[in-house]
């Protein structure tokens, strides 16, 4: 069962689920099983043992994909991550950029001057 927790210094609350989930690595890759241990209305934190992690990646929180989100990875520790959901609008935006970067010359994540 799940159960609420406030995190002490936030107002997010965070959902202890233990839950299997399907983590896909790919849009046409085998989807892969994995615990979602806990959620937040901004990111997850899920157990995939010692497989690695794209940066970004799906994540079903159903066997028969009803309930898909798209997660860019943000930690590890072990076998848990931490992923923060993301739209795909502001993925498409974030590559746009990158490749306007790559196109001028520039190099990725660092302001025009430095560097």
């Amino acid at each position: 069962m799940a159960r609420h927790r406030k995190d002490l210094g936030t107002r997010r609350v965070r959902v202890d689920l233990y839950r299997p989930g399907f983590l896909i690595p790919a849009p046409d890759a085998p989807w892969i099983e994995c615990t979602i241990v806990d959620v937040t209305d901004e990111g997850v934190s899920i157990d995939v043992g010692a497989l690695p992690v794209p940066k970004v990646f799906g994540l079903s929180f159903t066997t028969g994909g009803e309930v898909i989100r798209i997660c860019i990875l943000t930690w590890r520790n072990g076998e848990r991550v931490g992923a923060r959901f993301v739209r795909s609008r502001d993925l498409r935006r974030k590559r746009q950029r990158e490749a306007a970067r790559e196109a001028a010359g520039k190099p990725e994540g660092r302001a025009a001057g430095r560097g």
